[in-house]
């Protein structure tokens, strides 16, 4: 489609006209702005920008539409069941595992920091981050995602989008980052990678499998590795393991799933409960979105949470929740070991 010389008309920077155009973005000069503009390709047409032309903006919309179906189809993953019935099934124990791997059945995620719906209560992870998270997660942290040309957030903070615009895009049920959703839809990814001869690729999740437990973790601005903290764990009802083409996900069982305040948050460290296997004393957690952490590792961390729940409202489901987990992996819950991870050595 040939758009280079059409005028568009944007909300704040008025009207303009396309002088470049390639398969992802349309660059805009506009009549009082000395640079031109990017914008996503076709996403940003009726959103933010609009053609005098409407006979292509007719065909870009068709394109938008189709484009999002691809999507759709893609990511979709319905949930088919939304209880399930647990059974103890001896015969899927005795599954062929390596001896290294047999246990590591849960997960952790490594999560960006996100305040976007926070409040004095609540970590966020809710929607957009505020304009200081923003600038820090990418002017400081240099996180991959936010700093990409394609993130809503980056076209935010390089004047290309206004914050409006920026905050209509998840009302639009626009792609923003995994962490703006992450406690609306209690789904975790793998990601991809980002350094080496797979940059690019889509990460897999091999060894996780539903009735095992997802532990999101994150760092708080300016804090160290040591800090890291866990915000949120949930059962996994439903996982994908990943292809070529899409990365490894879970997502949380409709009922078994916490979330910790803030407060509560600060006292639950992930390192208090893993350890790098080959330097069990460093901590670092290196590249990668996600690590794996055994059944003992698993309820050391549930059965923390129930005592930092004590005397809340949920008090009771968290013992429930440590007790539905010890059941179903066969454990004495009065024998669960101290945890042994890097900040106990």
């Amino acid at each position: 489609m040939k758009l280079c010389g059409e005028t568009v008309y944007h909300k704040s920077f008025g009207k303009g006209q396309v002088v470049e155009h390639n398969e992802d973005h349309v660059f805009v000069l506009f009549e009082n702005i000395k640079e031109a503009k990017r914008f996503q390709y076709p996403d940003a047409f009726g959103l933010y920008i609009k053609l005098d032309n409407k006979k292509l903006m007719l065909e870009i919309e068709k394109e938008k539409e189709e484009k999002e179906l691809k999507r759709a189809e893609k990511k979709e993953i319905e949930i088919k069941k939304e209880t399930i019935k647990i059974e103890k099934d001896n015969e899927n124990k005795k599954k062929t595992k390596t001896t290294k791997n047999k246990d590591l059945c849960n997960v952790a995620f490594k999560c960006t920091y996100c305040d976007g719906g926070k409040d004095k209560k609540n970590i966020g992870f809710k929607g957009i981050c505020s304009d200081d998270t923003i600038r820090y997660n990418i002017n400081k942290e240099k996180h991959v995602w936010c700093s990409n040309e394609s993130s809503y957030c980056s076209n935010y903070l390089n004047g290309e989008i206004s914050r409006k615009e920026l905050d209509a895009t998840i009302k639009n049920n626009g792609f923003v980052c995994y962490e703006s959703k992450m406690l609306r839809d209690w789904e975790a990814s793998a990601g991809f990678h980002h350094n080496g001869k797979n940059k690019g690729k889509p990460m897999t999740m091999r060894n996780v499998s539903s009735n095992n437990l997802a532990l999101l973790t994150t760092r708080f601005p300016y804090d160290q590795e040591v800090d890291r903290i866990i915000f949120a764990v949930f059962l996994i009802l439903e996982n994908y393991e990943g292809d070529n083409y899409e990365e490894g996900n879970v997502k949380a069982h409709p009922e078994y799933k916490l979330q910790l305040t803030i407060e509560e948050a600060k006292k639950l460290k992930f390192w208090d409960y893993y350890c790098n296997r080959n330097k069990p004393e460093t901590i670092k957690y290196g590249s990668g979105l996600h690590r794996y952490i055994s059944d003992i590792q698993a309820a050391q961390v549930l059965k923390k949470i129930s005592e930092i729940k004590k005397g809340t409202e949920e008090e009771k489901f968290a013992e429930e929740f440590l007790e539905h987990y010890c059941g179903l992996k066969q454990l004495d819950i009065n024998g669960i070991p101290k945890p042994n991870g890097a900040l106990n050595r």
